[in-house]
Order: structure tokens, then sequence, then C-alpha cells
């Protein structure tokens, strides 16, 4: 990925064919990550096409060179450009589609429960696995989380890209959360990204269970389809 510094330096040189800056302009309402990663898509493409604008072949091949995990993000930065440019996504879904389905991979409440019991019923790290799970969001999301965002009937946080969205939670687990935060300023759940991934693989390990943030945000949505609620709203709840 281009250093920063590096890329700052080219943009004012007027080195891209590419309209780089506009663009970033036009999605500055994103989060710094997406904007971050969208901008550095955009520099690869620039160094892959021809003219002063991406051609469909020029772009299916530039994002036929990536796996399949590193495609999607690609190609989501290439759509929204040609959306910036007012040009209409010209490919299919079979065009890049995966090679393989991908198998997704959960675990169990009663995994869930033991990991909270195993991390001591009322210290911070039950509390962070009770809330990620119940709330079946990313570690990033749940970091924003602070105590005037927690209301009798729900939670607001922001999501993946940036977007405020409003979980809706039992009254229970409102007043359970409200207790929690109650006197802690700023976010309620500080810790690092890398603190919270390794204290979930460590937990899950310690319950004989290899487990990922991911594999608890499925297991909360096999959860609510087991509970009875459709798939769109679940869909919706998970932020998708």
């Amino acid at each position: 990925m281009l250093a920063w510094a590096t890329l700052r330096q080219a943009l004012k040189r007027g080195g891209y064919k590419v309209d780089i800056s506009g663009f970033a302009r036009s999605i500055e309402g994103l989060s710094t990550n997406t904007i971050r990663n969208y901008r550095s898509t955009l520099w690869q493409l620039n160094e892959k096409i021809a003219g002063s604008e991406p051609t469909n072949p020029e772009i299916e091949q530039f994002l036929k060179s990536f796996s399949a995990n590193s495609m999607h993000r690609h190609r989501a930065a290439v759509k929204a450009y040609l959306e910036y440019k007012g040009i209409q996504w010209p490919f299919n879904a079979r065009v890049f589609r995966a090679p393989r389905p991908v198998v997704i991979r959960y675990v169990s409440t009663d995994i869930v429960q033991k990991m909270i019991k195993v991390a001591g019923i009322n210290s911070n790290d039950a509390m962070f696995i009770l809330t990620l799970f119940t709330l079946g969001c990313r570690i990033t999301e749940i970091r924003s989380i602070k105590a005037e965002d927690i209301k009798t009937d729900g939670v607001t946080m922001y999501t993946k890209g940036g977007k405020l969205q409003f979980k809706p939670i039992t009254r229970t687990f409102a007043e359970t959360l409200a207790k929690y935060a109650n006197g802690k300023k700023g976010p309620i759940f500080p810790g690092s990204y890398d603190y919270y991934r390794k204290k979930i693989l460590d937990l899950g390990g310690k319950v004989g269970e290899y487990v990922t943030p991911h594999m608890l945000r499925h297991a909360r949505a096999v959860d609510l389809l087991k509970s009875g609620m459709s798939l769109p709203f679940v869909q919706q709840f998970l932020g998708h």
C-alpha cells in the first residue's frame, strides 16, 4: 500500500490520470479506513490503465488480479469511483463470482455463555463478549459506544462505513449495559482492536473452541434466525 506522504506528494504533482483527489472529496463522510483503502485502490488502478480513465477490460483485468477476499474490497472502491463519475457499474454478478462458496463459521450460544463464565461474570471482558454478541457487531463498532448512546430500547453506534445505526435491544440488557457504562467517560470499551481480538481467541481457547470476532457475529445471526426473526431483519440488524 502506498504511504500517505508519498500519495499526497504525487497528488500535488498532478501525476495521476484517475481523479483521486476529486473522488476523495466526494466520500469525505466515510470512515478514515474506508477512504484510505479506496484511495489506495485507485492509485493501483491508475498504474494499470493506458488512457485518462479505466476501460471495462482494464477494470476487469485489474480486479481479477486479486484474491477473492481482496477483490471484494477493491471492487467496492472502483464501483464507488464509477458512480462518482456518473457511470453505471458495467459488470454482472457472474464476472467476479468467487471460485467456491464461502463457508459461514459460527459457534453456539452455549460456547458464548461458557466464554463469559470463564472471563468472570462481572468482569470487563465478560461484558465485552456479552455486548459484542448481543449487538452482533464488529469490534471497531463496539469501541465507538459511549454511555450517552445507550437508551432504554437500544444502542446507537457507528457501523462500517461511518454510518450511524440504532440497534434495538431488550430493556433488561439496556439496563445491564447502562449500569456498566455508568460513570465511564468516552468509549465504554476503550481497549485496542488487537486487545479484544486476542481476548476472544484466548477465551475461546479456554473453553476448547477456536473463536474469532466474526464467528461471534455469525453466532448472533444464527441465534436471531432460530428465534424467528426474518432474514431481511437479521441483515438489517447486523448492518449489512
